[in-house]
């Protein structure tokens, strides 16, 4: 009992000890509702509607988070180095990063809507895709959202929100697969994504109230300052992020053309395992970004708060990646009898996020540092490598293994990519470039 207060109480005292304690815990009902929700759905929709449901699933997403135009990391950053008080960047900020996510969500989403029939053949999912697009709009703006409320350190109001959405998509994702199959798969993707926004939107409105209530004539001159400045911050992120989905994309599309969709739903499943490898890494990007943006100033903490989280993320990963790869023959037959050969996959995949949730931590610090071109290049290298990578192996063994072939390529390229980062940050000065 003694050593559990004595934890409590370090949580307490530690300020991203308590933040990342906060997102970890709301983030851990939403994460394990989605897995349980995955494995069920596999099961309601067999490996080949289950390969287009990850089809759907993966396209509308890789399209919202290149929607978003780097606003979610961006508005972590520039939040975090807003003073507390300082109500009128902030609604600058919040009004400038919610507007330009719409917009250009709302281009995806006509794009998509116009160009359905060139991304698959099949008549009911173009029909979904086109019907679904309202996803990319609400995605992108909850990715905003969430970057808005990290740069606040309303770490607790996320972690209720994402509790409260990983229920609904329980209940959701359950009932309407059952009824209504793959639509009802999809459906289920958009109500939870719509309640989340809003659940989002009424946590930003207090700040927007108190910040109508300290603005002035000068507030509104400053917002077109404000937004060049999120432009020019986003515009490399934004790239990387376009890279991120195109590539993810393209390889779904390499996967089913040489594989099928029988691979791809090996694939899909693989991938959330390796969600959850990576879910507190991932949960902690924005509390690692908006700790290391708001430390700039004091070079030694800053430095700290970098050694910091790459201990947490490193065993953080590595523990559910063993444990994960030494279940992956068990985790094949919960998924069920069409799943054959998801366990070298999944072990694959397990190297592989490992390795990535290094790589989050030097991604995080350059965005802090304001060097946002260094990443796009490293996710250019480390995308479109993977591609070039898998492109050969799937050719020629795609038929059986194609899946396999694809985390392994994806594997080779993290493990370089990682130790090119390390380099980079070692030969990088730590002071800030100008935003």
């Amino acid at each position: 009992m003694k050593i559990i207060s004595n934890i409590i109480s370090a949580i307490r005292d530690n300020r991203i000890m308590r933040d990342s304690s906060w997102a970890v815990i709301g983030s851990a009902v939403s994460k394990c509702a989605a897995m349980v929700v995955g494995i069920i759905i596999a099961r309601l929709l067999g490996v080949e509607a289950f390969g287009e449901y990850g089809m759907v699933k993966s396209t509308l997403f890789y399209i919202a988070v290149f929607s978003t135009f780097g606003l979610g990391s961006t508005a972590t950053r520039y939040m975090a180095q807003c003073e507390e008080q300082d109500y009128s960047s902030i609604a600058n900020i919040i009004r400038n990063s919610i507007s330009i996510t719409l917009i250009t969500s709302l281009v995806m989403a006509v794009l998509l809507f116009t160009c359905a029939q060139y991304i698959t053949d099949e008549p009911h999912l173009i029909s979904i895709l086109r019907y679904t697009a309202l996803i990319v709009i609400f995605n992108a703006i909850n990715t905003t959202q969430l970057g808005l409320l990290s740069g606040l350190k309303l770490f607790r109001t996320i972690a209720i929100n994402n509790t409260i959405s990983g229920f609904a998509t329980l209940i959701l994702g359950i009932a309407l697969t059952y009824y209504l199959n793959l639509v009802g798969a999809v459906m289920s993707l958009f109500a939870t994504t719509f309640l989340q926004c809003i659940l989002n939107q009424i946590a930003l409105h207090k700040y927007l109230v108190k910040a109508r209530e300290a603005s002035d004539k000068s507030a509104q001159k400053s917002s077109i300052t404000s937004i060049k400045n999120l432009f020019k911050f986003s515009l490399p992120i934004a790239l990387q992020e376009s890279v991120y989905a195109s590539a993810s994309w393209i390889r779904i599309m390499m996967i089913t053309s040489f594989a099928g969709y029988d691979e791809l739903g090996l694939y899909t499943a693989t991938n959330q395992c390796h969600l959850i490898i990576i879910f507190i890494p991932n949960v902690l990007r924005n509390v690692i970004l908006s700790h290391l943006s708001s430390s700039l100033k004091d070079d030694s903490h800053h430095k700290q708060t970098f050694s910091t989280m790459l201990k947490i993320n490193l065993i953080s990963a590595l523990l559910p990646a063993l444990f994960i790869a030494l279940l992956s023959p068990v985790i094949e037959q919960i998924y069920g009898d069409s799943f054959v050969g998801l366990a070298p996959v999944i072990v694959v995949c397990a190297i592989s996020s490992i390795f990535e949730s290094i790589c989050d931590i030097y991604v995080q610090e350059f965005i802090s540092q304001g060097r946002n071109w260094i990443n796009f290049v490293g996710y250019v290298f480390r995308n479109y490598g993977s591609l070039l990578v898998a492109l050969p192996l799937l050719m020629k063994f795609g038929n059986h293994h194609g899946a396999f072939m694809a985390y392994g390529a994806i594997m080779v390229i993290q493990i370089v990519y990682c130790i090119l980062l390390h380099i980079l940050y070692k030969r990088t000065t730590h002071k800030p470039q100008a935003a």
